[in-house]
């Protein structure tokens, strides 16, 4: 099965609140939302159990991305407190929700960043628990952990982790390296299952680093993704983050059927 949605509310529901972007995106079409919780969580609890009902009663699987400044390999102790306490508020958050993933862009390079990164995800789970997965990201630029095959070690190491894999992002950090159904073929053969959260937007690049989101009919191409999705049966959810969202994701499930 696949889940196409897009990441916060819908462009045309802007200001009316979660409950009226998740009723919208049924209305559309659409059968999933990645709650933006990128710069705090600013859903309470009553709100995140409401969202919940009618998300589940709509059919409408929600995830959750929580804020952008966490760094789990700060050179600053506090610094990564703070980011843990970051992530284990969203993933609470998640739970009244009824969302089953948190995404994360885990980290900066830093001195033993992967066994920093490791450290702190072990522990928000000792925390938190299994229920809701933590959601590591492929990262879009050089200095972010968070290349594929860092991901491949991390989820094999973390119980309770699992890879997001954001093609734009790849795209970009390999200076646009999805160029072909192989090429998205290359990157899931890296990882075990056939369960899948996935991103996806154009993108601008310079140098191995993103520079923005762009429509979707820009590069790289989502029938390639599409094609390898349908092919191998996979059980995924893509997430939508160009600026036209809804349009886009809309464009997105057109291809898909068309694959189909």
């Amino acid at each position: 099965m696949i889940q196409v949605g897009i990441a916060g509310i819908p462009v045309a529901k802007k200001g009316k609140g979660m409950e009226e972007g998740v009723q919208y995106l049924s209305e559309i079409g659409l059968d999933a939302m990645e709650i933006q919780f990128v710069r705090g969580v600013f859903m309470n609890s009553e709100t995140a159990e409401k969202v919940s009902r009618l998300a589940e009663k709509l059919g409408i699987r929600l995830s959750v991305h929580a804020p952008y400044y966490i760094n789990l390999a700060s050179n600053e102790i506090a610094t990564i407190e703070k980011s843990k306490k970051h992530i284990i508020k969203s993933i609470k958050r998640a739970k009244e929700a009824g969302a089953d993933i948190v995404v994360i862009h885990p980290a900066y390079y830093s001195n033993d960043t992967f066994e920093l990164v490791r450290s702190a995800c072990e522990e928000v789970l000792s925390v938190v628990g299994n229920t809701v997965k933590i959601g590591l990201e492929t990262a879009g630029r050089q200095r972010q952990f968070g290349t594929v095959d860092e991901i491949v070690d991390l989820v094999a190491t973390v119980k309770g982790t699992v890879p997001v894999l954001d093609f734009a992002h790849i795209h970009a950090r390999g200076s646009g390296s999805l160029n072909g159904k192989e090429d998205y073929e290359a990157v899931f053969d890296k990882f075990e299952g056939n369960k899948f959260h996935i991103h996806f937007t154009g993108v601008k690049y310079v140098k191995g680093n993103e520079i923005k989101h762009t429509s979707i009919n820009d590069d790289p191409n989502f029938k390639h993704l599409a094609e390898v999705l349908i092919e191998r049966k996979y059980d995924a959810t893509v997430i939508c983050e160009s600026p036209l969202l809804e349009s886009d994701a809309l464009k997105m499930k057109e291809i898909i059927a068309n694959v189909q």
